[in-house]
């Protein structure tokens, strides 16, 4: 750590750190909320109508059977086989029917589903700058690798902001207080406390922007 780096110097750079620790959490959360759409989505196969093929045949087999019988004067057996091949005919028209719907409710799922699946992966990328960002906060403010996460930057932040510590080194430092309180199992798991703000997978674009609005505005204070 800069021992030269001021109590506020460090709040500032806890300020961003919190935030950006605070909104990873939100985005892991999201994707987990939608881990049913990592799945790469696959088209429904064409659809074929075996049944409806083998009905068609049936029919078609009966139909010669009942003109046969026609012309060999067996009216009996002519009008049983022509009862018989309309309703043949009817089942095959309603299995065709119902095979059709069946096919067109899987293919409007698999478009549901894919349109998901795409919003669903705009998450990656702001995920990953995250990341990025948070590690070079991290390795700017010097903060010691086991207390880089969530929980500890969010404790010691409490600890400045209230005046519980007023030390960054030193024997009373805000560090020395956390390990204390962590000890004592007194640090709070803040994660609990964060909830997704998405409640449809069509606000992912919208809610990806403001990630962006977030990190461009960390960096170009970092610049400065």
């Amino acid at each position: 750590m800069d021992e030269k780096k001021s109590v506020e110097e460090y709040m500032a750079e806890l300020g961003d750190i919190v935030m950006l620790e605070r909104s990873l959490c939100g985005q892991e959360k999201t994707a987990k909320a939608y881990g049913d759409y990592t799945y790469i989505p696959q088209e429904p196969p064409q659809y074929k109508n075996r049944a409806s093929l083998g009905m068609i045949t049936l029919s078609a087999t009966w139909v010669l059977f009942d003109v046969f019988a026609f012309f060999m004067n067996y009216r009996g057996i002519g009008i049983g086989a022509s009862i018989f091949t309309a309703a043949l005919i009817i089942f095959f028209i309603v299995l065709q029917t119902r095979g059709k719907k069946a096919y067109r409710k899987l293919w409007k799922e698999y478009e549901e589903y894919s349109h998901a699946y795409e919003l669903v992966k705009l998450l990656e990328e702001p995920g990953r700058r995250t990341r990025r960002v948070l590690e070079g906060l991290y390795e700017k403010s010097g903060i010691y690798e086991r207390y880089r996460n969530l929980n500890t930057v969010c404790a010691i932040q409490g600890y400045l902001k209230s005046g519980r510590a007023l030390e960054i080194y030193g024997p009373e430092s805000v560090y020395r207080l956390y390990d204390k309180e962590a000890r004592e199992g007194n640090v709070p798991d803040v994660s609990l406390e964060i909830e997704s703000d998405i409640q449809s997978v069509e606000q992912i674009p919208a809610y990806c922007r403001e990630i962006e609005v977030l990190l461009n505005k960390i960096q170009k204070n970092e610049g400065n």
